[in-house]
């Protein structure tokens, strides 16, 4: 709701009581433009009513609050922006040309939003002339105009007499409502357009056919229309085609009562004449009574100021604009200087003012002013315009005044330079510069300060030269390009400059120019005045190691160069192989070999056994299957590609032989039918085998170890059965010399 706290004096206080009015107070509601002198619009925004006041009125609801419309509104031109005011909502209406403000808030809310609204036309072709503006709540809309106030109220099936006996019930803060009386155009289309008006409005025919009076509000009793659609109009009238026409009802009334149309087909904002129920059996046709339009004020002498009026000059004018092709904002090497102020398509008058105290303007009502200042710098100044249109306009615009710098540097074109050549700016500066130095025609280096910078020259055999442009806040100079004298160039190449260590290099070194000496520097703590030196480089480390190679130049005309090569030699790191092995002496019964690895920085492992088997193991562990004497290979290697190998001997010797404990010459199996001490490393060299009966007596003797005691004796008879004595002495294959005995048992 809206709470308004308003004390009229005598009669008013009935209309007050009517409308929610606090009686006994003194605050009186108002809502008023102190300013209602058009504001021109030329094509910029500007606010419309900055001098609104609104007071002693409080909105309690968010559906209520104040607004401002468009009276005249030119749809697709006019539009009303806003600057918001926290907690107000905002709605711009485009059909209608209004800017709704809603929500609960004070009056200096309402009256800061208010003042916060802005106009600006949308049109390239605008349609020049004053806009007038209504501002008051929203609950009804105000015309100027006739200084009313108008609601619509919308009732589907409503009666033209119901609406007007509900009407004439209506007040509006002490304001008599009745069905609207439309005596002008302006009244006509504000209602149309600005209040969905499409129903009845107060005009009848009903107490003599043909006579049109306004039957409510002040207008009551007046005459408007006499006859039909070819009638006489006494007032302002505004019927449809063929209207009006008193076509009587299927169910007997006649069209006694005024309707603004809703037909499309009809003409725009035109009336028509209806029956008191209008087209009752069509409802959804175009003549079934929507709602009906009802009008406050002129029944009483109170003239609320609950509406306030603004108005805007449209004028058809563009902001002249420089025509920055043509004026020039820099001057270099000076602090005085005429402008020329060009201007695009037009020829304003103009006035240039300097926001700088220390800044002086000549004849700054011409568009050639001569500027004044006192240091070098950017200045900004306000240029005032008024168009042919008489719209003024105030723009910023900006003139620089700056050093003329000279782009000289040190360089001596007798000196020979090296591979690094040192330039430096030698000029004077007042503001930040960018320098931009030229190597070979090319920038090399720019930036904001650079005033020095340092070129490698390389050694190519070409010509070379350097120049620089500087500038100062868009002040520029440039310099020629000047020759510069390089020290002898040298080529250097290299055989091998990539393995494992030791790794042997060739070097080799030309130059453009014969050489008087020759200093390389292998970056081992090493060096060389040989042309071409070999060199060895080791890395006794874990990782690559990388070499810079240097070498010093000194030509026949006493220029020295020196040429650096970053990482040219690269020496990876070689592992180191080793071992240990247990038991250091293997025998056959006994065979199997635990390696321990005692390689250092090696990452892959390769063995050889030396029987025909490997193992990628770090610490395997091997059984020979085989006496014998072996060559055990460890190869190592690491991600670098470079490897090491070591190679260790291992022995796999005999132990003893284990004879049988008895034989028997008429035993079964061939094996069990004599006596025969054999091994595999037992050589027949120094092989001899003795038998010995119980009496000591030999009794068989043999010198090779394919021969065994098959029980008989020397004459050729089997010896009796028993237990016999053997002695064995033999050598094995290592040269070991042997000798076991033991006993044996004959049986028959």
């Amino acid at each position: 709701m809206i709470n308004i706290k308003p004390v009229f004096l005598g009669v008013l206080l009935w209309f007050l009581g009517s409308t929610g009015f606090v009686l006994g107070q003194t605050e009186v509601p108002v809502i008023k433009n102190t300013d209602t002198d058009p504001i021109v619009y030329c094509s910029d925004s500007v606010y419309v009513a900055q001098g609104i006041f609104v007071q002693n009125i409080q909105i309690d609801a968010d559906d209520k609050g104040m607004q401002v419309s468009i009276v005249n509104y030119e749809r697709g031109e006019d539009k009303l922006g806003y600057e918001v005011v926290s907690p107000l909502k905002y709605n711009w209406n485009d059909s209608k040309g209004t800017l709704e403000i809603s929500g609960v808030g004070t009056d200096e809310q309402y009256r800061e939003a208010i003042s916060k609204v802005f106009y600006f036309n949308q049109s390239g072709t605008r349609s020049v002339g004053t806009r007038e503006f209504a501002i008051g709540l929203l609950d009804a809309d105000y015309l100027p105009a006739t200084e009313h106030f108008y609601q619509y109220i919308a009732q589907r099936g409503i009666r033209w007499t119901t609406a007007k006996a509900e009407a004439e019930k209506m007040t509006y803060y002490g304001l008599q409502g009745y069905l609207a009386t439309i005596t002008s155009s302006v009244e006509n289309d504000f209602i149309y357009s600005k209040i969905d008006g499409v129903g009845w409005i107060g005009g009848s025919d009903a107490d003599k056919e043909g006579d049109w009076y306004w039957k409510t509000g002040p207008e009551a009793g007046t005459l408007f229309w006499r006859g039909t659609s070819n009638g006489t109009a006494f007032g302002f009238a505004y019927w449809n085609n063929g209207e009006p026409n008193n076509v009587q009802k299927s169910w007997g009334d006649d069209e006694d009562y005024a309707h603004m149309v809703v037909n499309p087909g009809g003409k725009a904002r035109s009336w028509n004449d209806l029956s008191d129920e209008g087209d009752k059996n069509n409802p959804e046709g175009y003549y079934y009574p929507q709602g009906y339009v009802v009008e406050f004020g002129g029944m009483e002498n109170l003239k609320l100021q609950l509406s306030a009026t603004a108005y805007i000059e449209v004028r058809e004018s563009k902001r002249p604009e420089l025509d920055y092709t043509k004026v020039k904002t820099l001057f270099c090497g000076t602090m005085s200087a005429t402008v020329d102020l060009f201007f695009q398509n037009s020829d304003p008058l103009v006035e240039l003012i300097p926001l700088d105290s220390g800044v002086t303007v000549q004849n700054p009502l011409t568009t050639k002013p001569k500027i004044t200042v006192k240091d070098y710098g950017q200045y900004y100044f306000q240029l005032n315009t008024i168009d042919e249109a008489s719209c003024p306009y105030i723009d910023t615009v900006m003139f620089e005044f700056h050093n003329q710098p000279q782009a000289i540097f040190d360089l001596d074109e007798n000196e020979c330079y090296g591979y690094n050549l040192q330039l430096s700016y030698s000029g004077e500066n007042f503001e930040e510069a960018e320098f931009i130095w030229y190597y070979n025609d090319a920038e090399f280096e720019l930036g904001i300060g650079v005033d020095s910078v340092t070129i490698p020259l390389g050694f190519e055999n070409i010509d070379r030269s350097v120049a620089l442009k500087v500038n100062e806040q868009g002040c520029i100079d440039s310099s020629l390009a000047l020759e510069v004298k390089v020290k002898p160039n040298i080529i250097v190449s290299v055989e091998n400059e990539e393995g494992c260590s030791p790794l042997i290099a060739e070097f080799s070194a030309n130059t453009s120019k014969p050489a008087e000496s020759y200093l390389w520097d292998f970056n081992d703590e090493s060096n060389s005045t040989d042309q071409n030196p070999t060199h060895k480089f080791l890395n006794l480390e874990d990782e690559r190691k990388t070499f810079d190679i240097s070498l010093t130049v000194l030509d026949i005309n006493g220029c020295e160069n020196t040429a650096v090569y970053d990482t040219l030699v690269k020496v990876y790191p070689v592992p180191i192989a080793g071992f240990d092995f247990s038991p250091q002496e293997v025998l056959i019964t006994a065979p199997k070999v635990e390696f321990t690895n005692t390689s250092h920085a090696a990452s892959l492992y390769l063995w050889d056994f030396g029987d025909s088997t490997f193992s990628y193991e770090t610490d395997p562990v091997h059984s020979y299957k085989a006496m014998g004497v072996y060559n055990m290979t460890l190869e190592v290697g690491n991600n670098f590609g470079c490897a090491d190998t070591i190679v260790k001997q291992v022995s796999v010797v005999f132990d003893k032989i284990n004879p049988p404990t008895a034989f028997s010459p008429n035993a079964t199996l061939q094996d069990d039918q004599e006596f025969r001490l054999y091994a595999e490393g037992v050589l027949n060299d120094g092989y001899k085998l003795l038998i010995f009966n119980r009496w000591g007596e030999l009794v068989f003797e043999t010198d090779t170890q394919e021969q065994g005691w098959d029980g008989t004796m020397s004459n050729g008879n089997y010896a009796p059965s028993g237990v016999y004595t053997w002695v064995l002495e033999y050598i094995d294959f290592m040269g070991g010399s042997h000798k076991q005995k033991g006993n044996v048992t004959l049986l028959f």
